[in-house]
């Protein structure tokens, strides 16, 4: 049986989400993990692994299990409906659709955790969530310059 290398790289990816620097700053290492890997899958592939990723990170965090499990499984279908309409190998699309799928991800944890009662007021969550919205996207930028560089080199070597 062939373990999926993604498999592999979640563990490496909720580990450096623990570091203090990126805990601290607010990005969301496994936001992009799902949304690369959702442009990349068909529908129920990306769903799955955006229920992994939301799953585990619920379980890591002090809340119970469901915004994140509920948010991630959304952006996953959310990328990989838009790799059919709107999607190219390029680094500034990629990362605009990590941009537009967190800001997604944030209002949709925030509307589920207000639901339940248990969100901040709104003016203290518009920053916390506009910061890991920025941070969030310009660490993805980073992420698809090297993603697409990888990509382009291993499947076209005449572009790289």
């Amino acid at each position: 049986m062939r373990i999926p290398k993604e498999l592999l790289a979640l563990p490496v990816i909720f580990f450096v989400q623990q570091l203090p620097i990126v805990a601290d700053w607010g990005i969301d290492l496994p936001l992009i993990f799902v949304v690369l890997l959702g442009l990349r899958r068909d529908f129920p592939a990306a769903s799955a692994w955006g229920f992994l990723t939301g799953l585990i990170q619920d379980l890591l965090s002090v809340g119970g299990i469901g915004p994140n499990t509920i948010s991630k499984t959304l952006v996953g279908l959310g990328a990989s409906f838009l790799k059919m309409h709107v999607y190219r190998e390029k680094v500034l699309t990629q990362t605009f659709l990590i941009f537009v799928l967190s800001i997604f991800h944030e209002v949709f944890s925030y509307l589920l955790l207000r639901w339940n009662n248990a969100a901040p007021r709104a003016e203290a969550a518009l920053g916390i969530c506009s910061r890991s919205v920025l941070l969030t996207t310009l660490v993805g930028l980073v992420v698809c310059f090297f993603v697409v560089r990888f990509r382009r080199s291993r499947y076209d070597p005449a572009t790289a």
